[in-house]
């Protein structure tokens, strides 16, 4: 499934208006006709190896740096029993010395557009938590559908990176439901159907439940 993301990059040169084009694993953008592509919005790779217009800063892993950018992510949002237009608002400041162990992760600054308004979420090096947050501050009637929000995804006991390192269970859903430790998901974590973004949604979707499943 290809998602279009709405996007704004701007560096020291001015600002481009551009489109995320989202695969449901890579993220695809194109700035004036130079292609980029990562997976986390903070990590983004020139796809050719021709020399870059000199706007274009990379970083010591060959990573464009000293940029910002702000994006406009479609979410499947329904209140009751209607799909409405609901929006993740985020924008990120990459600097080459955030790719660096001694300095902390670039922090994304997240709200939410429903209805016309704008519901600020806060400031989060990662995606993992955001809508938990936003859950609280939605109305009752309001229920947004993702992985993140689904019965059947976790993440590692590993850890997680910044964007789509979601461990899908579709696939074990009977033996997922029953986790109640950390030492039976380890038992169960490496069957996992795939790695899925926050952001996606599927048709096995179904809604999480407060104390089901390990994460739960």
């Amino acid at each position: 499934m290809h998602t279009e993301i709405p996007a704004v990059y701007a560096d020291k040169h001015g600002t481009i208006q551009t489109t995320i084009i989202n695969d449901s694993k890579t993220l695809t953008i194109d700035l004036n006709g130079t292609i980029f592509s990562g997976n986390t919005f903070v990590f983004f790779q020139p796809e050719a190896s021709l020399p870059l217009p000199d706007r274009f800063t990379l970083g010591e892993i060959g990573q464009l740096t000293d940029y910002t950018l702000s994006c406009r992510i479609p979410i499947s949002t329904w209140k009751e029993e209607t799909q409405i237009p609901g929006f993740l608002l985020t924008e990120v400041e990459y600097k080459e010395d955030e790719t660096r162990l001694d300095h902390n992760a670039p922090y994304f600054d997240f709200s939410f557009e429903l209805e016309g308004k704008i519901i600020p979420i806060g400031k989060l090096s990662q995606f993992e938590g955001v809508f938990e947050i936003l859950s609280e501050k939605l109305p009752e009637n309001i229920i947004i559908k993702t992985c993140y929000t689904c019965l059947y995804s976790d993440y590692s006991v590993y850890g997680s990176d910044v964007f789509g390192s979601m461990l899908c269970f579709r696939n074990v859903k009977d033996v997922y439901v029953k986790v109640r430790s950390k030492g039976e998901f380890m038992d169960m974590m490496d069957n996992f159907d795939r790695i899925v973004q926050e952001t996606y949604l599927c048709e096995d979707f179904s809604p999480r439940m407060k104390g089901v499943g390990y994460r739960g």
